[in-house]
């Protein structure tokens, strides 16, 4: 793996090299000490500004200007929350900087502040370690707990800090990072905390198989779920409502009330230790990491699997969602790889190979969007973010980095099946009809699948299959109602299935009185009772139901692949009975197919 890292690191070496150049050399005493030069920084204040400047012209999402495919272009970014249409403008695969351990421990855990501005990191050693989060320079370190740090999270309201550590202790702590308060809430390793939306509550899973809900005024604990068979690796409390989601090492999530304790649901599906579960903004969604190598999302609604994301050639050891789009998510491997993902496609969007040389173990998005901080087992905390278009050195990364990913494919042995390599980037930012465009260095902007549509069709030309064609067998005997009305109106599709040769005749016959009946059947009498409809039967359609106080009906409208009307050439009388003679059989001179619509000429024939 350190055939991935040698680009960053090389990278890094020449940024020395090059202030070495520029700056100064200062004397102290018998060393030469380089003078400082001004890091990289990524602020998101000027886009911001643009944004705000430009959202009253922008009035829906096509009308969001595209970048220019060149260097400057990169003046006219704007935040993700500009480009909420298009969440593939968040796929960070842009390294940034990097942060290394300051006593080389493993970093297991990451956090933003609520403003954005700091980023905290909990390592192996117990240390909590802040960053800037603009020029990613180091600001303070202090030793927090006295064995390696496995959770921490900030409180919605941004007043206070919760950890957990590997002796099972929770402490408190100031946004200053002054202690308040410790206390010893399990047995074994506090895994993962999370609070309520009101803050007063949270939750905290652990080693030894449990779930504890705390009072965080009170300190002490309201509820101790228990009902998996193994250590609870992960527990995340719902955006807005009284519902936990655990998943432990026996393979199981669960669904929990945290005011009864009681186990609502248990989804299934993953093979291995589940590592992480989040709900998604919308609160409907559940992702899910395992060591199976797959990411998996459920539906509570339904409590089922909605997808399942295999990418990964090794354990997926953390997952978490974009904190402005919601259908984004990045996934950290076990081989130090971090893939980007759709929600609404099971292929990985953008994939970054070897991000890390051991097993990425936290990943914490900004609450802006626009930056990735990740800390893995290799003692570097990275961070990552948007590609620029005409960047350079973001080209040069990926041809390397497609260069070495072949290379140790053939050494290595490929544990699962593996997408084949994506080029990055492609699409413009803007919505507008030049969508076939491609900006170098800018990760490709997915868009939704669009439905097919059914192709439109005549009704007209819908030939009304026969009873008997239908089901398959011969038409009925005689003697029967049914075979009385198929000889009636047997018609030339009567002969073309063998019926008797009797109904065709008979249906040729004339009868000299036939034009008075049909004149007859036509007029009604005012004085005459309406006639009463009945309820139609739970299969048949609204398309061919009769209309009350009109003795015709309108033609059929429906699919060559839906159910076959309940009457037609040969079929049974429709609901209430034929128009004017109740069950009687059709009226005179009736020839198959739907009723005629209307009382114009030519009535007794569709």
């Amino acid at each position: 793996m350190a055939l991935y890292t040698s680009y960053y690191t090389r990278q890094l070496a020449l940024r020395e090299q090059a202030g070495a150049g520029r700056g100064e050399l200062q004397q102290e005493g018998e060393k030469s000490v380089q003078a400082s030069v001004a890091r990289r920084t990524i602020d998101y204040a000027g886009p911001y500004i643009s944004w705000f400047e430009r959202r009253f012209t922008v009035r829906c999402p096509s009308d969001t200007p595209a970048l220019p495919p060149v260097a400057a272009g990169a003046l006219q970014l704007l935040p993700p929350l500009a480009y909420a249409h298009q969440p593939a403008s968040s796929f960070n695969i842009k390294f940034a900087g990097q942060a290394p351990s300051k006593t080389r421990s493993s970093v297991n855990v990451a956090v933003w502040t609520p403003d954005g501005r700091r980023c905290l990191s909990g390592t192996q050693a117990g240390e909590f370690t802040m960053w800037s989060g603009t020029n990613f320079q180091f600001e303070t370190i202090i030793q927090a707990h006295e064995t390696p740090v496995r959770t921490m999270t900030f409180t919605h309201n941004g007043n206070f800090l919760v950890s957990g550590d590997d002796g099972g202790t929770v402490r408190y702590w100031k946004t200053n990072l002054e202690l308040v308060k410790s206390l010893s809430a399990h047995r074994e390793a506090v895994r993962q905390l999370s609070f309520a939306p009101g803050d007063l509550k949270y939750a905290t899973g652990s080693d030894d198989s449990t779930i504890r809900v705390w009072d965080f005024a009170q300190v002490k604990t309201e509820q101790v779920l228990a009902g998996h068979g193994g250590d609870v690796k992960c527990v995340d409390w719902h955006p807005h409502k009284a519902l936990l989601v655990s998943g432990s090492k026996d393979a199981l999530v669960k669904l929990w009330c945290p005011k009864s304790g009681r186990c609502l649901a248990t989804l299934h599906g993953h093979k291995g230790t589940i590592m992480q579960t989040q709900w998604n903004q919308n609160g409907n969604w559940v992702l899910t990491a395992s060591r199976d190598q797959t990411c998996k999302l459920f539906d509570v609604r339904m409590q089922r699997e909605l997808t399942s994301f295999r990418g990964h050639n090794r354990d997926v050891t953390y997952a978490s969602w974009h904190s402005v789009h919601e259908d984004l998510f990045v996934s950290g491997g076990h081989d130090g790889s971090m893939i980007f993902w759709l929600a609404s496609r099971q292929a990985p969007q953008a994939e970054v190979r070897g991000a890390h040389e051991a097993s990425i173990w936290a990943a914490a998005w900004h609450p802006a969007g626009h930056l990735l901080a990740t800390g893995a087992a290799d003692y570097a905390f990275k961070f990552w973010c948007r590609c620029r278009p005409g960047d350079p050195f973001f080209d040069e990364q990926q041809e390397e980095q497609r260069e070495l990913a072949a290379m140790a494919a053939e050494a290595e042995v490929v544990a699962a099946p593996r997408p084949a390599a994506m080029a990055m980037p492609a699409p413009t930012f803007g919505t507008g009809k030049g969508r076939g465009g491609a900006i170098p260095g800018i990760g490709a902007a997915v868009a939704m699948p669009v439905l097919p549509q059914a192709a439109p069709f005549d009704v007209f030309s819908i030939r009304q299959a026969e009873p008997s064609e239908a089901r398959g067998g011969r038409p009925p005997a005689d003697g029967g109602p049914a075979a009385a009305a198929v000889a009636m109106h047997g018609g030339r599709e009567g002969r073309g299935q063998g019926q008797d040769e009797r109904g065709s005749s008979r249906q040729r016959e004339r009868s000299p009185d036939r034009g008075q009946k049909r004149r007859r059947s036509r007029s009604r009498s005012p004085t005459a009772p309406p006639r009463v409809v009945e309820p139609p039967g739970p299969n048949a359609r609204a398309a061919f139901q009769p209309l009350a106080g009109r003795h015709r009906m309108p033609p059929p409208i429906f699919s060559p692949a839906g159910p076959r009307p309940p009457f037609g050439r040969g079929g049974m009388p429709p609901p209430g009975g034929w128009p004017g003679r109740g069950q009687g059989g059709p009226p005179p001179g009736w020839r198959g197919g739907a009723p005629p619509y209307g009382r114009g000429r030519g009535g007794g024939r569709w």
